[in-house]
């Protein structure tokens, strides 16, 4: 049994996991695949559960854990996950709270609703696309004329997600596998290498890099195309998350 229950491989969920380690504080955090575990130091206080949940499976760890809170620190874009984590949290009577990631969006970006219209946007526009998407977005993208050879890719380091990418047809030479966040420096060097004009990324917040991918691409003069977030629900950021665990009051 654990007082917290955290779900994210991302950065503000390593960073909770760290301070709850710190703390004391019997924890669990629920990563999807090897690598988000790979990124994560257990022991002590802090458990590591590593599979692909669904939500009935995260409902039937909650009854097995019984936390006291259930956070979700998953990705801003993830929103099918924090639905079943909410639902599973529902079922079992576990209080849930978001860990909202602090926007960082700037003027100058063309915004679109979800992938459809980006989708549509981009079938408009000529020259090369440079997608910070992820491997997930790989299949909508593939939707492109002449994609194999308009689109570069750069996704997390994963076999599931170059396998994702190489299935939606888009030859190696074209699939970035890097973690980030990014430099401003490295970006613009991707930018260039891959001759693009246009940027298509997700709002990821200064923890994901957004600020330094856009100087970046408007330094290359690129167009810059931005994925709009889910709606979020109520939460409070990592960093009065972090506040708590140090004091106490989680």
């Amino acid at each position: 049994m654990v007082d917290i229950l955290l779900f994210g491989g991302t950065t503000e969920g390593r960073e909770l996991s760290e301070a709850l380690k710190r703390k004391n504080i019997p924890a669990m955090v629920c990563v999807a695949t090897e690598y988000g575990e790979s990124l994560l130091e257990p022991g002590g206080s802090l458990q590591v559960h590593t599979e692909r949940l669904d939500e009935a499976a995260m409902a039937a760890l909650m009854e097995r854990q019984q936390p006291r809170l259930v956070l979700d620190a998953t990705h801003p874009y993830a929103d099918g996950v924090s639905r079943c984590i909410r639902g599973a949290c529902a079922a079992t009577g576990r209080p849930y709270r978001r860990v909202l990631r602090r926007s960082a969006m700037e003027a100058g970006c063309l915004t679109f609703p979800d992938m459809a219209s980006l989708i549509g946007w981009i079938k408009g526009q000529p020259g090369v696309i440079f997608s910070s998407l992820g491997s997930k977005e790989a299949r909508a993208l593939s939707e492109i004329p002449d994609y194999q050879n308009r689109v570069w890719l750069r996704v997390l380091p994963s076999l599931e997600g170059l396998e994702g990418c190489l299935q939606a047809g888009f030859p190696a030479k074209h699939i970035i596998c890097m973690q980030g966040p990014f430099s401003k420096e490295l970006n613009e060097a991707m930018f260039r290498a891959a001759g693009a004009d246009i940027l298509v990324t997700k709002e990821s917040g200064a923890a994901g890099g957004f600020t330094e991918k856009l100087a970046a691409a408007r330094s290359c003069g690129m167009a810059i195309a931005v994925l709009a977030r889910p709606r979020d629900a109520d939460g409070l950021t990592a960093e009065e998350w972090l506040r708590r665990i140090e004091e106490g009051t989680i």
